[in-house]
């Protein structure tokens, strides 16, 4: 063949070859890490979450797993050991529509990754995890969204399920997620209710009063603070006050509760 034309073939495939990822959701490669090989560094802070259906589980049962947010191309879900989110994947997907979902086998084990077929855009995805029989007390779930080639988020973590009666799952290292900041270093002045509904969620009782005017206002407030969430937490007494973070689903009713009592805002 012509060189010349042997030149504009090579021309045409490195120039014109669209750089695409992995459009039809072929992503085992990227299993471990999670991680598109984009190029790009990944979003700080997610726009999509994940849910399950229940909390609870046994070996053998199966949850539905739902993936939604702001509109996006594609997804890879994976479900580790709570205690070990950097081993491997653990138990089985089932799909519930094959046209916009997959299996994918991770680290020799079958069908233990769900990834998108196609670069369609979507709000949600649906899909069940079946519970192996040797499946860890703790099972926390994770997804990488990819909305643009650029734009993609990495291990958002989502739920924490366990067996019935495991033990609390451990923090790793507490120090490193909670941060204590000395009163005299940041109380300068009372808290405030501006923001309540707006930029921070707030439960108070009186109903709507606001700890800055009002001393006996009992006030809990929750609001994004870069990495972190910023808790402001004030009220009367001559003890001590505190709340609890935790996954018991007595807890979430309780705070249910609280949110009805005292009409937060």
């Amino acid at each position: 063949m012509n060189p010349f034309v042997l030149f504009l073939i090579y021309l045409y495939t490195c120039v014109f070859s669209p750089v695409t990822g992995y459009p039809n959701g072929k992503v085992t490669s990227a299993c471990r890490s999670m991680r598109p090989d984009h190029g790009h560094t990944p979003q700080a802070d997610p726009i999509h979450s994940i849910n399950v259906d229940k909390t609870i589980f046994n070996p053998g049962d199966r949850i539905k797993v739902t993936l939604s947010g702001s509109r996006f191309d594609g997804f890879l879900v994976e479900a580790r050991d709570a205690e070990n989110l950097n081993g491997s994947a653990v138990g089985s997907f089932s799909l519930t529509d094959k046209r916009i979902s997959q299996l994918l086998t991770c680290d020799g084990i079958q069908n233990s990754a769900v990834s998108h077929t196609s670069k369609e855009r979507k709000l949600q995805v649906e899909f069940f995890w079946v519970a192996p029989a040797n499946s860890p007390k703790h099972i926390q779930f994770l997804a990488t969204v990819v909305q643009k080639y650029k734009i993609y988020w990495m291990k958002i973590p989502g739920p924490v399920i366990s067996q019935p009666n495991a033990p609390s799952v451990p923090l790793k290292n507490p120090s490193s997620m909670i941060t204590v900041v000395p009163p005299s270093a940041s109380l300068h002045k009372r808290f405030s209710s501006a923001g309540c509904g707006s930029s921070k969620f707030c439960i108070r009782n009186p109903v709507s009063c606001d700890p800055e005017h009002n001393p006996e206002c009992f006030f809990l407030s929750f609001r994004k603070h870069g990495q972190s969430v910023l808790v402001e937490m004030t009220g009367p007494g001559q003890g001590n006050i505190s709340f609890v973070l935790s996954h018991d689903q007595w807890m979430v009713r309780l705070l249910s509760f609280l949110h009805f009592a005292g009409k937060s805002t």
